[in-house]
């Protein structure tokens, strides 16, 4: 056998390399190729937080947020820095850490602010 063959389990027989042995038929069968895997699908791409408004101080606002501030109907009071309040114009929406953005209903905010990802895979 030369130095790139393969030796059969017979141990009187060798194939060339890329072959397989079949001892029963005293053959020499061609290797399949493997299949390449596919790519995986890619993660769903955050969409971005939207930014706060400013709650406004008009008592007219349908929505109280803390003593002074309020937002519109449909949306969502969420604590900006320095104890102020933003709107979010999502009533059923998340409010990020930052302070400063919200995600819409279903999705909680990534990164502190950087991202919006869905609560749970099976709504993708």
């Amino acid at each position: 056998c030369s130095p790139q063959a393969v030796c059969c389990g017979d141990h009187k027989h060798c194939c060339p390399r890329g072959y397989t042995c079949n001892v029963a038929a005293e053959s020499c069968e061609k290797l399949l190729a493997p299949t390449p895997l596919l790519p995986t699908p890619p993660a769903p791409r955050r969409a971005p937080p939207v930014p706060l408004r400013a709650a406004g101080t008009r008592p007219g606002g349908l929505v109280p947020c803390g003593a002074t501030g309020s937002c519109h109907g449909g949306q969502r009071c969420c604590q900006a820095r320095g104890g102020s309040w933003g709107c979010c114009p999502f009533a059923q929406g998340s409010c990020c850490s930052d302070g400063r953005h919200c995600c819409p209903a279903g999705s909680r905010c990534t990164g502190g602010g950087w991202g919006c990802s869905p609560q749970r895979w099976d709504l993708l």
